[in-house]
């Protein structure tokens, strides 16, 4: 081999090390930014929500704006003044409900607490016609209505904190649609555009099939008897937004309430209408609207998204975990392409 040959062969070798070098080093450096990123979300997780929530909320309104813009002929000014005011008019409507409700459901607590304890009775003595002892497990000490007002008393101080973030997220909300909904700051095609409408859909479809899923649910429930059945329907309305797990937090208090009240035969009802309601609202109603709005989501990135900004944001991740997903599914692939455009230029 000549020596031209030799040198060449070890520039080669060169450069094919020093392009490997640089990609690992590139991945390396990628891998470090997202584990800095990650850490400075999960640190800031309390007031980043907070931000999030108002963008959400933001985003889910910017329709409503636009609609009354175009209906009405009203100017931006008013329309998003009249939209702040209704979601904050539906707050306050929203938590005296709650209040109202909750008061009678302490008032219905001692009933609650001696159907409970005959309950514990017919339970203990049918497992001990089967050999089995429960009697370490006392009624009084499973369910009374001090332990219950004890439990109340911490719940009641973490509600009203929940109720000032409330009012936080509906102000901040309102900067951020005041931001987003200007004019000629994005074009129709744009990164941010895309995110918005994606966002939004994804929202409108979770909302829809929420509401005509409560709706039915609060008719089934009143038809059975169940106390509280518009409570009840208010709870899986928002908890449908935290996916798959949001039913199941809400399946328990109707159904404890109908073994309670009126009978494990009725328990059974109630469970099962609920359980086939939201079999045709995840399997059915829910992907048609889907498809129909053009918003594109597996079931495996919901799950991931919950589990990531989750762990990232505690509870408000699963809330949140969906569109966030959205966003940076819209967003990553531009920014990579803007990158690789900037190099060729």
């Amino acid at each position: 081999m000549s020596i031209a040959g030799v040198h060449s062969a070890q520039s080669d070798d060169t450069e094919l090390t020093d392009r490997l070098t640089s990609g690992s080093m590139r991945h390396l450096l990628g891998a470090a930014c997202i584990v800095i990123i990650s850490w400075g979300i999960k640190a800031a997780s309390d007031v980043l929500s907070l931000i999030l929530f108002a963008f959400l909320l933001a985003y889910s309104a910017l329709p409503l704006v636009k609609w009354m813009m175009h209906r009405f002929r009203l100017r931006k000014t008013f329309a998003l003044t009249l939209t702040g005011c209704l979601v904050g008019t539906l707050q306050v409507l929203l938590v005296v409900l709650l209040f109202e409700n909750a008061v009678n459901v302490k008032e219905k607590l001692p009933i609650y607490e001696e159907h409970a304890s005959n309950l514990y009775q017919h339970v203990a003595a049918f497992l001990h016609a089967h050999s089995i002892d429960i009697t370490s497990l006392s009624a009084a000490n499973l369910s009374t209505s001090t332990e219950i007002v004890k439990y109340a008393q911490l719940i009641v101080p973490q509600a009203g904190q929940l109720f000032s973030d409330g009012l936080v997220v509906v102000l901040l909300g309102w900067i951020c649609l005041s931001i987003i909904a200007e004019e000629g700051r994005t074009g129709p095609g744009s990164t941010m555009s895309q995110i918005q409408n994606d966002v939004a859909r994804y929202i409108s479809v979770a909302a829809t099939t929420g509401a005509l899923t409560a709706v039915v649910n609060l008719v089934l429930l009143v038809a059975l008897g169940v106390d509280f059945p518009v409570l009840w329907s208010l709870l899986y309305f928002f908890l449908c937004f935290i996916p798959n797990i949001g039913f199941v937090l809400a399946l328990v208090p109707p159904s404890f309430v109908a073994l309670l009240m009126l009978g494990w035969k009725r328990a059974l009802l109630v469970v099962g209408g609920l359980v086939l309601s939201q079999l045709v609202s995840s399997y059915v109603i829910n992907p048609m609207f889907l498809r129909r709005k053009g918003v594109r989501v597996s079931f495996m990135e919901v799950m991931l998204s919950m589990m990531w900004w989750g762990f990232l944001l505690g509870p408000a991740g699963s809330v949140l975990g969906v569109p966030l997903t959205l966003a940076m599914k819209r967003f990553i692939p531009d920014f990579f392409n803007e990158r690789k455009n900037a190099v060729h230029s």
